[in-house]
């Protein structure tokens, strides 16, 4: 998460044109590539995590402090975990010996077509539907041969392979679950497997796939670090962090240490709070103090989800973490600066949410506040953490009810279509302006249609080509040039 943590900005509201004589345009981002690494990197997973901000009402500019951290600790999207399994591209890769010709029983034509098949796949060429049809149809005319049995296993990997770059998660699956039933004593498939789980977001698939190769080699490290993270996904602290040791002991990473200490001080922050689980969240506080405000928390979040999977037409897979904490607790738990009232953290799926001094009635700003964050997890989920930040801001905003018209006066609105708006409160209302422009001409269907697609191409410019017939630059420059068109000077 999807590895952005998103803030919500408390207290703001956009400067006035006379506070804001500079011309400055709403700040534009490269659109979310392909967040897998060959390795697993270290940049998501120690202390801070990137942070974007979330623009309220305020009386004031906001001050400089937030605009300067909004730019420098977001954290670039190919930086982000699940983390990529060595094995699992090993294994993928291993190549397979040619048929020996004196192999009994097997003709002569079918000797020479495994070999050339063999040497495809050990070639790195693209395996069809035929050619896993052909080493099917092997297989079950002798069974009792091993290389027949080890050629469609490799056949069967390499189609998978190929599914997983092109984001075809669930024909990469069933090709892997049907080579672990040809190679039931083997952990190649399974190993891969986890990581194809992994990469389609699917926890519990992975903690299934992990804990298979745990059984055939317990101390198979990337099994061990794949389950460690999909149980952290899955609200598994304590699970995880015994996973993630226990692969520290056979082979020290900087990345997997820092992921282990990561969730230990989520542990010890969370240590002693009560918990009250629900079909669609884990939602922790301080029982003494806040139970009240709690339960008032947990029917407002019910209702809210609702209205998501409505509006959004998508439902998570996972229950979300919804963590609340004093307001000192909070600062120290998020690493949050001081002006922020709330973050969605795409690393490890938890909603923070600083709740010193609330009644059991909500106020409208923290109800707001839940819906904003809540819908980031959904986001997050629908697009598997490619969506851009403004849209992900952007769509936070309008699901809290929130309209460019209603939140500036008309000398604001054209100061901020002249570019006299910027910092975090301008960034916020680029982001809610663009997304009221795309559902403008779409329809919520049409949003809808473009998060599903983020998800299923792993690329937001490409899924705004899939379902927009342009690049994602190219609906920017349109949004922005209808902006001064109609608003500016």
């Amino acid at each position: 998460m999807c590895g952005i943590v998103f803030a919500k900005l408390r207290e703001p509201r956009p400067p006035s044109p006379a506070a804001a004589p500079r011309r400055a345009e709403p700040v534009a981002e490269a659109p979310a590539r392909s967040r897998w690494r060959p390795v697993l990197t270290v940049a998501v997973l120690v202390g801070g995590a990137g942070i974007a901000l979330r623009a309220r009402k305020p009386a004031a500019p906001p001050p400089p402090e937030p605009a300067e951290s909004a730019t420098a600790m977001v954290v670039p999207r190919d930086e982000e975990p699940p983390p990529a399994l060595a094995a699992a591209e090993t294994e993928a890769a291993a190549p397979i010996e040619e048929l020996k010709p004196e192999t009994a029983g097997i003709p002569e034509a079918d000797r020479n077509a495994a070999s050339l098949l063999a040497q495809k796949l050990n070639a790195r060429g693209p395996v069809y539907a035929a050619d896993v049809e052909w080493a099917e149809s092997l297989f079950a005319r002798f069974p009792g041969e091993d290389y027949p049995r080890d050629l469609l296993e490799a056949v069967l990997v390499a189609k998978a392979a190929q599914e997983r770059q092109t984001r075809l998660f669930a024909q990469a699956a069933a090709h892997l679950q049907r080579a672990t039933a040809v190679q039931p004593t083997r952990a190649r498939a399974r190993i891969v497997l986890v990581q194809v789980m992994l990469e389609a977001e699917d926890w519990a698939g992975a903690e299934a796939a992990a804990r298979a190769v745990l059984a055939l080699e317990p101390r198979h490290r990337d099994a061990l670090l794949g389950l460690g993270y999909a149980l952290m996904r899955q609200d598994r602290n304590p699970e995880a962090a015994d996973l993630l040791q226990a692969a520290l002991e056979i082979q020290e990473d900087a990345a997997t240490r820092a992921l282990l200490a990561r969730i230990r001080k989520a542990m010890a922050d969370e240590q002693g709070m009560t918990e009250r689980q629900l079909s669609h969240f884990h939602v922790r506080y301080d029982g003494d103090s806040h139970d009240a405000v709690g339960r008032e928390i947990l029917r407002a979040l019910e209702r809210h989800y609702a209205t998501l999977v409505g509006t959004l037409d998508h439902q998570p897979t996972a229950a979300i973490p919804v963590i609340l904490f004093t307001r000192e607790g909070y600062y120290n738990a998020s690493g949050a600066p001081a002006w922020s009232g709330g973050i969605y953290d795409g690393i490890d799926g938890r909603i923070r949410i600083p709740i010193g001094g609330l009644s059991s009635s909500l106020t409208p700003d923290m109800d707001g506040t839940l819906i904003h964050e809540l819908t980031h997890a959904f986001v997050a989920d629908r697009t598997r953490g490619v969506a851009p930040r403004d849209i992900q801001e952007g769509l936070a905003q309008y699901m809290e009810g929130k309209r460019l018209g209603a939140e500036l006066t008309d000398g604001q609105l054209k100061a901020f279509a002249d570019g006299r708006i910027g910092g975090v409160g301008g960034y916020y209302l680029a982001s809610l302006s663009f997304v009221e422009h795309l559902i403008a001409q779409r329809g919520m269907g049409g949003m809808n249609d473009l998060l599903k697609a983020m998800g299923e191409t792993g690329d937001a410019d490409e899924a705004f080509k899939k379902v927009q017939g342009r690049s994602y630059a190219a609906a920017r420059a349109d949004w922005l040039g209808r902006l001064r068109q109609q608003h500016g000077s």
